[in-house]
């Protein structure tokens, strides 16, 4: 698989890409940009990023690029390796609350703290 195609469709946003770089964001998706001498947040910051003050734009790839003053390629390859983990553990994660929230459905433990993840991680980790 084509490592543009990987980060975009795991669906990394220039908003995760931004924060891992130590970019503060508020709570309206502004921020201020790194890209020019800013000292108020001109920079929305969502699925993409756009600045109001310099109109630099694009998607995680640009930002990790611009940010970091490399290649499109050697960005992509950068985010795919800190993400990769990351989205790794949220899967198993999002695949351990389900199991677990079918189980107990299926035995009626709504409830109780009875959980199949142990069971699970060995059964992975094996």
């Amino acid at each position: 698989m084509n490592v543009f195609k990987a980060v975009r469709e795991n669906g990394i946003t220039a908003r995760q890409a931004a924060e891992r770089c130590g970019i503060k964001i508020n709570r309206s998706g502004m921020a201020v940009c790194p890209f020019h001498k800013d000292k108020n947040p001109s920079m929305k910051i969502d699925r993409r990023y756009y600045c109001f003050g310099c109109g630099e734009k694009g998607d995680a790839i640009d930002f990790v690029a611009k940010f970091y003053g490399l290649g499109k390629k050697d960005a992509a390859l950068q985010i795919a390796s800190e993400f990769v983990s990351v989205l790794m553990i949220t899967r198993a994660e999002n695949r351990l609350q389900n199991i677990n929230g079918s189980y107990r459905r299926s035995r009626g433990l709504r409830g109780r703290k009875k959980s199949v993840s142990v069971c699970f991680l060995t059964i992975c980790a094996v």
